[in-house]
Order: structure tokens, then C-alpha cells, then sequence
């Protein structure tokens, strides 16, 4: 997968020896550091850096922390950015202040660099969640009213046509009205699956993949048929651990996705190798497709986006779920492709046996 940039905070404070030692902890962590000296410097790299969280001083020249806090809460496009506020004392009335006008948190000094690290993860975990609880509802409400159009608007023509139509007109509108169903159906299993990845704890276990492959396959049966499509698979599949039914899943997203958008008659091919470091090993679904330009890829697993419809025209879930359940499992996922050359999607597993157990077979 193509790596996530650096997360970006904003730390604004006056006292140049805390602000840069802020900014050197930070930065030894792995974030990117934005730093201001005065409340006006902090509101205008606010709106021109989009930081994912703001740390800032409560007595500052130009513009107080709570001052700026005022601001954030009535601009739109500042509102959901976490602000930690740095205060130099422990006061209740202040603290409160603080909360009422939507401070994420409170740190005292003299502050520890764990206790810094802490507050922002526990931020930046949040702001996660409730980022994707956004893009998520969108998704759902996009990928539900389409097919429920669809079918009220073939309700609604059954009722106009009962008396006039002929059977076979009817019947038309009937299997219409059933695939619409049958999408909605979709939707709402996929909406099981990633409550259950969310919430299940599950033991991970050796899998049978080849049993896994089957079933994967069998549940694919009238659509791989529908498209013409060939499968190609390995002949012995390395030793994996994971949880069965969400393995069939991932295997089942991917052929369906290869079957629909591999081209005519997809030739499909499965396969696996253990990695480098003995840990994982990938397993992957290949196709002869139109193949994904980088843009495209770096989209791919990031929860509920979607792709042009010129590849995708289903919901923004299935990936996302993809990733979630190749996570949750101690692994991950990505895809290798270029336009015109077909894709190759695939999800890694732990690989069950000591890393030295077995010498790494490479990936072709």
C-alpha cells in the first residue's frame, strides 16, 4: 500500500524553549510539526495546514487559547480539529472554560513526553472514528438509496402496467425489482460483516485454505458463471492462521471484484508465497483488467472512498471491510497494478509456524 503521510500538529505557544521542545519530541515521533509564536500566527496555519490536531498555550499575545477556541468552534472548517490545550496550572473554573468552548483535552506543566504521546493518540484515535463514522454515513446512505429507488420506481411502474401490460412486460419488472433487492441484500450482509469484525474477538487459528478458496468460489457460483470467468489457483497454499469465515470473505470480495472488472471472459489467478521475513505470507487475486493508475491505488483501502465508476460502481464498503478483517487478523492488504496491465489485489496472514521454520519462497 502506498504510505500515509506523516500526521500534522500544530503547536502554538509563546515560550520559545517549551515550543521547541514540544516540537523535537513530536518530531522524534514521527509527526509533522507546524509551530507558532502568538495566537494569529496558530489561526492562520490553522486554515493553511489543515493540522489533525492543534496544541496550544492558554495565555498568549494576539490571541488567548481560549480565544482561539472561540474561533475554531464558529469556523466550519476548524471545528472538528482537536485542540489541546497546554496550561501552566491546574484551575477548575479554567478547565471548564476550556471544555465548554470544545477542548479535546488539558495538559499541565511541566507535561512528560508519554503523557504528551497519550492525549494525542487517544485525539487522533477519535477524531479516526468519527472521521470514518462521517464518510461512512455517507456511503451507506448513497449505496442504500440507489437500489431503493430503483425499486420503488418498479413498484411504482408494476402498479401503472398491472392492466395493460402483457406478462412478459411484468415479468421484466419483477426481476428488475429482485435485483434491486438482491443489492439492498448485499448492502445490509456487508453491514453485518464489519459490525461483526469490529466487535467479535476471534482466536486465530490454522486455516484449510484450499476449503476456503472452494467456498469462496461456491458463493460466487452465478456471477462467475455470469461473466465467463476462468480461475487459475495454486496447487498447495502455505500454512496460515486467521478466522475461516472472514478469510472467505476476502477471498470472496476479491474474485468478485477481478470477475466484473477483469475484462471479457476474465482469466482469473490465485496464489500465495510465504514473505521475506518468514511472518506472513500473501495471498492474491490477479486479473488481465484495465488496471488502476497510482491515484486510484492510493484510494483504494481507505475506508468508505471509492474509485472512478470506470472501475468501481458498487458501494464504498467492500474494500474497506477488505482491510479491516486483514488487520484485525495481524495482517494487511494492498494492490500492485498499472493501466492497461491488469491488477493484482492481495492481503497478507500471519504465517503459521516460527519465522525459521521455513526458508521464504519469493514473491513472484
Amino acid at each position: 500500500m502506498t504510505p500515509l503521510p506523516a500526521v500534522t500538529i500544530l503547536i502554538i505557544e509563546d515560550d520559545e524553549a517549551i515550543r521547541q521542545s514540544l516540537a523535537e519530541m513530536l518530531e522524534l515521533n514521527n509527526f509533522h510539526v507546524v509551530v507558532a509564536a502568538d495566537g494569529p500566527e496558530g489561526l492562520r496555519l490553522a486554515r493553511c495546514e489543515r493540522p489533525a490536531i492543534v496544541m496550544t498555550d492558554v495565555n498568549m499575545p494576539g490571541l488567548t487559547g481560549f480565544e482561539l477556541l472561540e474561533v475554531f468552534r464558529a469556523d466550519e472548517t476548524l471545528r472538528a480539529i482537536p485542540v489541546i490545550v497546554i496550561s501552566a496550572s491546574v484551575d477548575r473554573e479554567a478547565t471548564r472554560r476550556g471544555m465548554e468552548l470544545g477542548a479535546a483535552d488539558f495538559i499541565t506543566k511541566p507535561f512528560s513526553e508519554s503523557e504528551v504521546l497519550h492525549s494525542i493518540a487517544a485525539r487522533l484515535e477519535k477524531k479516526e472514528l468519527l472521521d470514518e463514522l462521517d464518510a461512512f454515513s455517507h456511503t451507506v446512505a448513497h449505496d442504500l438509496k440507489n437500489p431503493l429507488t430503483t425499486l420503488l420506481g418498479r413498484i411504482d411502474l408494476l402498479g401503472l402496467l398491472l392492466d395493460t401490460a402483457d406478462k412478459a412486460t411484468l415479468q421484466h419488472q419483477v426481476d428488475e425489482a429482485r435485483k434491486s433487492c438482491r443489492r439492498l441484500n448485499a448492502i445490509i450482509n456487508e453491514l453485518l460483516v464489519l459490525a461483526g469484525v469490529r466487535r467479535q474477538a476471534v482466536i486465530l487459528r490454522p486455516l484449510e485454505m484450499a476449503l476456503i478458496v472452494a467456498e469462496a468460489i461456491e458463493q460466487l457460483d452465478s456471477l462467475l458463471g455470469k461473466h465467463e470467468v476462468e480461475i487459475a489457483q495454486a496447487a498447495v497454499w502455505p500454512a496460515a492462521l486467521g478466522h475461516g469465515p472472514w478469510v472467505t470473505h476476502l477471498w470472496a470480495n476479491y474474485l468478485s471484484n477481478a470477475a466484473k472488472y477483469g475484462g471479457p471472459a476474465p482469466r482469473i489467478r490465485l496464489g500465495a508465497a510465504l514473505n521475506a521475513d518468514g511472518r506472513h505470507v500473501r495471498f492474491w487475486v490477479e486479473d488481465d483488467g484495465p488496471g488502476l493508475d497510482e491515484a486510484e491505488q492510493a484510494r483504494m483501502f481507505v475506508p468508505f472512498s471509492r474509485i472512478s465508476d470506470a472501475r468501481v460502481k458498487g458501494n464504498g464498503l467492500g474494500l474497506s471491510i477488505v482491510r479491516r478483517i486483514a488487520e484485525k487478523l495481524g495482517g494487511n492488504v494492498g494492490v500492485v497494478s498499472r493501466p492497461g496491465a491488469g491488477a493484482r489485489f492481495w492481503f497478507e496472514l500471519p504465517a503459521d509456524h516460527p519465522p525459521a521454520a521455513n526458508p521464504a519462497l519469493p514473491l513472484p
